[in-house]
């Protein structure tokens, strides 16, 4: 069975030897043991070996190895395997606190958890909550870089397990070359920089996922929550609120708060914002004093005039009529 290591444009570990390089005959009836007990001695508690099981055949070689490193918080892993089986996750599991991404160079990886199934081949990504167990699997020949971001860091959709994506997406694209950098350079960054790529890398992670689960039931919804509740707190003091600085407050891009609005809302972003001060200036009008041009400044419309025509647009009638009312 040939078990030749690929190569790529990833250099994970540097020059550092592999943190796991383990060969088992898979005739071999202790093979699982054997395997375990290899994998604790060259990587003790640093890189804990997940439960794996090995399938029979009567000839050829398991192969495992793993370049490891620790961009800060971020782990990095390296990853080749043969045919296997196990699993991985959970509170007490390998990476158990993480949202854990295994960018697929060659062969395939396959992770079942509840009612979810997640296949991520060659050319693609998946990304998935490991607190939660998995079952997983791997064909022969199967290598991928696996990430771990820390998951308070991350705000992932909180009914949805794992994400898939290609890795020639324009968000994927973005996130994998600011890891290759990285990896490649974290040696010879001081610790503010240190600090900073890493700030990057969850930033541009936070994209990869924003992209994917705008189909999610649940997620877009909660989104839509989120930037209403966002703009209603600051209608009144913030002249310049937009759309941009809405999508950055959520961690959005601005494409994805737009689709939000035009799948969920009735009215486009900006739109919904006019409507909200026109609708508070209104109960301001018929409660208050203030004249129309106070109520016009108040709620940021550049002029009396202006207000006055986007007032009866929405309410079919003029400032001045529902006052007189």
């Amino acid at each position: 069975m040939d078990s030749t290591v690929s190569t790529s444009l990833w250099r994970v570990g540097g020059a550092s030897p592999p943190a796991v390089d383990i060969a088992v005959p898979y005739a071999d009836e202790k093979r699982n043991r054997v395997l375990l007990s290899e994998w604790r001695r060259q990587a003790g508690e640093s890189l804990p070996a997940p439960p794996l099981s090995l399938p029979r055949y009567s000839e050829g070689t398991y192969r495992v190895r793993i370049h490891a490193q620790k961009l800060l918080d971020i782990p990095v892993e390296d990853q080749y395997s043969d045919a296997v089986a196990g699993g991985t996750g959970g509170p007490d599991g390998h990476h158990g606190d993480l949202i854990v991404t295994h960018i697929v160079l060659s062969g395939e990886w396959r992770f079942t958890s509840r009612n979810t199934r997640s296949r991520a081949a060659a050319g693609t990504l998946c990304v998935r909550r490991n607190e939660e167990p998995w079952d997983m699997e791997a064909v022969r020949g199967t290598r991928a870089v696996a990430v771990g971001l820390p998951a308070s860091a991350i705000r992932f959709p909180s009914n949805t397990l794992a994400i898939t994506a290609e890795q020639t997406s324009p968000a994927a694209r973005l996130l994998l070359a600011q890891l290759r950098l990285f990896a490649e350079v974290a040696d010879e960054l001081r610790p503010a920089q240190a600090t900073a790529a890493r700030n990057a890398t969850l930033e541009l992670f936070q994209g990869l996922v924003n992209d994917q689960v705008m189909d999610d039931a649940d997620f877009t919804p909660a989104l839509l929550e989120a930037a209403t509740g966002y703009i209603e707190d600051r209608l009144l003091d913030d002249p310049d609120l937009n759309a941009r600085a809405i999508a950055e407050a959520l961690h959005v891009s601005v494409r994805t708060l737009y689709r939000v609005f035009a799948q969920e809302a009735t009215s486009s972003v900006m739109a919904y914002v006019r409507e909200r001060r026109l609708e508070r200036a209104r109960a301001e009008l018929v409660s208050t004093r203030l004249t129309v041009s106070e109520v016009a400044a108040r709620w940021h419309f550049a002029d009396g005039s202006h207000f006055v025509k986007a007032y009866k647009k929405h309410f079919g009638e003029t400032p001045t009529a529902v006052r007189r009312r």
